[in-house]
């Protein structure tokens, strides 16, 4: 339970030094700006480096992890309306990275935490949260060198054709014998004429999702949970093929997107 904050607690000095040096700004005494929604791992060995989820009998290192979101709307009134993402490391206007696997090696180098530049008044009158994982066209087959950060980041980043990996996922073992696997979901079925140069139609396989998460009214601490083994469940990954930039009508790759779409491997905590 969260306990309230009490004004007259404060020594009358501290008070008026935090004021001056805040200036016109407001103190945020919950730590947390307005539109700040915090992302979190569940079932990962955060503590480990690197963190470790548990799949079945196995135990295996998350090496990387990561993925786009884009679009955020809000639900006001029963009417959606677009909002924007603060300007950041992590964020332009209508696009944002995420990447958990760095926290343990090279903080500064991770993001887990999305912030809408939104007032707490607006969020507090809005019935659902919508956003895609993944990139608009035009994006995500732009020149990754010229673009802003995080669109640049060329660790999520495959080339002009394919365009950029709106989710990576990289897991390793080392038991009996050492075992990699990777998911890399970007648009598939891109036609160009080199890998250097852009689609000039859709492809086939857009392969983004997109995803509404339920909003009570009046509350603005929201924390989001994602759930690393529901992406991968049903799925054997001991024996299964990596699916990097694949069709989603093959095996793997169909029954993986079948879980972005429809596993709660994303939701309200």
């Amino acid at each position: 339970m969260k306990m309230p904050f009490r004004m007259g607690a404060m020594p009358s000095l501290l008070l008026t030094a935090l004021l001056a040096l805040a200036g016109c700004d407001v103190i945020d005494f919950k730590g947390r700006e307005p539109g700040e929604i915090p992302f979190k791992l569940v079932g990962v060995d955060t503590g480990a480096c690197p963190m470790i989820m548990s799949i079945g009998q196995d135990r295996w290192n998350i090496d990387y992890f990561g993925f786009y979101l884009s679009k955020p709307e809000v639900r006001i009134d029963g009417k959606w309306q677009r909002v924007k993402f603060k300007q950041t490391k992590w964020q332009t206007p209508n696009e944002a990275l995420l990447k958990f696997h760095n926290k343990c090696i090279t903080p500064d180098d991770a993001n887990s935490k999305l912030v809408l530049d939104v007032s707490e008044e607006l969020l507090k009158l809005a019935t659902n949260l919508r956003f895609t994982m993944g990139l608009p066209f035009d994006v995500n087959h732009a020149d990754a060198l010229t673009q802003p950060s995080p669109l640049n980041d060329s660790s999520m980043f495959s080339n002009r054709r394919n365009g950029h990996q709106f989710l990576r996922l990289d897991v390793s073992k080392n038991a009996k014998e050492t075992r990699e696997w990777s998911y890399h979901l970007g648009s598939a079925g891109c036609g160009s004429e080199s890998e250097a140069a852009p689609p000039e139609a859709s492809c086939a396989f857009t392969n983004r999702v997109e995803f509404i998460l339920p909003m009570t009214q009046l509350d603005t601490d929201l924390d989001i949970e994602i759930s690393v083994s529901n992406i991968v469940a049903q799925v054997d990954i001991n024996d299964a093929e990596s699916c990097v930039f694949a069709s989603s009508e093959v095996s793997p790759c169909d029954k993986l997107i079948q879980n972005l779409v429809h596993r709660p491997w994303i939701k309200w905590q």
